[in-house]
């Protein structure tokens, strides 16, 4: 914890000491996908209507702190929900259908900021802190919970532009990390009802590759993020099982066309492997057209 404090310190001292600096370099994506599908209540076959809507947003803030120091911030989030009819039957028996209740089918924030020397070496130091969590968390039936569970990470390391060409950009870091994961109102008992906070912190070694590519004149942006953890100590190992020794990995890819304007096509494909979660590879893949505005 003793990291955790020094580390949100030294990033926010540097960030407050850049008020009167050179303005930052500023960029922010907004985007909203719908996908719609009906059908009459006399149609044969099972199939039935939905509706499913994600909204995601991708900020990112940026500039030279002093010769030295070069601050990084960034801000992605998404939601949506999906809508789907149900069959069912009325009083005389013949076939109706429903609206149920919206289900979650994305929840995403994750907030970062990095601080990195700029000393023209082969590798430069960096400091991060990172803030991962959902907007809603209704994995308990009886409580809903905001911006819960939430997980921590500070790190310290390397890091090195392995490509900078503007447009095509790839840059890689490694380094040692921290994690703190914080899951409020866990239900103990429920009769009567007890509830309690639980923390785990763990460290280990990470490694967090980027990549970024604009294709010109096909309007086509592709943008990869990978992460790699290893955890060496958990403070509850007597307490849960071996499945924190494996390593995690989080594969994200974003693949946008812009079609006209505003009109693009969204592709999204996450690759996810956690044993602690789940002992098998997790894939998460999203497809749709919607509306993308850059903001700045």
């Amino acid at each position: 914890m003793k990291l955790n404090r020094l580390l949100f310190t030294l990033i926010a001292v540097l960030t407050i000491s850049a008020a009167n600096a050179e303005p930052w370099d500023l960029k922010c994506d907004v985007n909203f996908n719908l996908s719609q599908s009906a059908y009459s209540s006399n149609w044969a076959g099972s199939a039935v209507g939905s509706i499913t809507w994600i909204t995601s947003a991708s900020m990112s803030a940026e500039k030279a702190i002093s010769p030295m120091f070069y601050n990084i911030n960034t801000l992605n989030m998404a939601i949506g929900q999906t809508h789907q009819q149900r069959e069912g039957t009325d009083a005389q028996g013949n076939k109706t259908h429903y609206w149920a209740r919206p289900d979650k089918s994305t929840d995403r924030l994750d907030i970062e900021s990095l601080m990195k020397m700029t000393m023209e070496s082969y590798v430069n130091p960096f400091a991060a802190v990172r803030l991962e969590s959902q907007f809603i968390d209704q994995s308990d039936p009886t409580l809903t919970k905001i911006l819960n569970p939430m997980k921590f990470t500070e790190s310290l390391g390397a890091t090195r532009n392995f490509l900078d060409n503007d447009p095509e950009m790839l840059t890689g870091r490694f380094g040692l990390a921290l994690r703190q994961n914080l899951n409020r109102d866990v239900m103990v008992t429920a009769i009567p009802v007890s509830r309690e906070s639980k923390v785990t912190v763990d460290g280990g070694l990470e490694f967090v590759a980027n990549y970024k590519n604009v294709y010109e004149p096909a309007n086509l942006i592709f943008n990869s993020k990978l992460q790699l953890y290893q955890a060496v100590f958990n403070n509850k190992s007597d307490e849960i099982s071996d499945d924190w020794k494996s390593p995690d990995m989080n594969w994200e890819n974003t693949l946008t066309l812009k079609l006209i304007k505003a009109v693009s096509l969204n592709f999204y494909m996450q690759l996810k492997y956690e044993k602690e979660e789940i002992s098998e590879l997790q894939f998460k893949e999203t497809m749709g057209l919607g509306l993308s505005y850059n903001l700045f």
